[in-house]
């Protein structure tokens, strides 16, 4: 392999194995364009070194891909805030338990909702969720709009005329009991939103990386897409469709790199 390193050119022998660990395509616009179309233009949840390399190296000696299209999506708000509100999309309509993991969150906003979605919440719930909230000020979001009701809120939003009083409604109407049967939302965290109240757009805050990559087996060795290993070749980390490529959590990344790369690594010096 010719290669640079600190902008020197090395070459390298391979002589038992070659471990691909140069993470996702998440900065290769092309490849983004090609399976994860949405996250194009987004900004990326990950360093620029994450340009899909690894990828196209392997898929040269004819290794298979999986998951090309999935992606993780993060949410740019302190959820201290968003538990204590409703998310709604561009029609006014919860779509998502505001006290699920945030990936979650911004999975479902990006990639189900056009990325059309705000934060609706009263005057009690941002003056509890200020007091609790340890997070830097760049996730704690001021409201874009306020207002003393429903339908002026509405309005000055721009969604359909009836839509949010209409979630409202519902949403407020077994809060009274701490229930959210629509969408399960835990009770603690369940109450009537009452005005005057507040909206802040989360358009504009979502940002992500790619998940899918190089199929491999529970060795660490990249699959042909014949479904038979590529001999003396290996992969760990966001180069490979890894474990969690719908549902992913915070940390599933470290698994995918320090698992497989030590199982990755281990195979390699084991070859004669």
């Amino acid at each position: 392999m010719v290669a640079r390193s600190y902008g020197e050119r090395v070459t390298i022998r391979a002589r038992r194995g070659v471990v691909l660990a140069t993470g996702s395509f998440t900065y290769d616009e092309k490849m983004l364009g090609a399976h994860a179309p949405l996250l194009v233009g987004r900004p990326g949840s990950a360093v620029e070194e994450h340009d899909g390399l690894a990828v196209k190296l392997a898929q040269g000696l004819g290794a298979g891909v999986a998951h090309m299209d999935a992606s993780e999506v993060a949410v740019h708000m302190d959820p201290q805030y968003l538990i204590r509100g409703i998310v709604v999309n561009g029609r006014g309509q919860r779509f998502v338990n505001e006290d699920t993991y945030p990936g979650r969150i911004g999975q479902a906003a990006l990639l189900k909702q056009d990325n059309e979605t705000f934060l609706v919440l009263d005057e009690e719930g941002f003056e509890e969720a200020r007091r609790m909230s340890a997070a830097p000020e760049f996730l704690q979001l001021r409201p874009s709009w306020v207002c003393g009701t429903a339908t002026e809120l509405a309005a000055e939003m721009g969604l359909p005329a009836g839509a949010l009083e209409a979630t409202l409604d519902v949403y407020n109407r077994h809060a009274e009991d701490g229930r959210d049967p629509v969408l399960h939302k835990a009770g603690r965290w369940v109450r009537p939103l009452r005005g005057p109240l507040g909206a802040v757009d989360l358009r504009g805050q979502t940002s992500g990386f790619a998940l899918g990559g190089l199929t491999t087996d529970t060795d660490a060795r990249v699959l042909h897409v014949d479904g038979e290993p590529i001999p003396g070749l290996f992969a760990a980390g966001r180069a490979t469709a890894g474990i969690a490529a719908w549902g992913y959590a915070s940390g599933a990344s470290l698994g995918d790199g320090s698992f497989f790369g030590r199982r990755a690594g281990v195979g390699a010096a084991a070859k004669p």
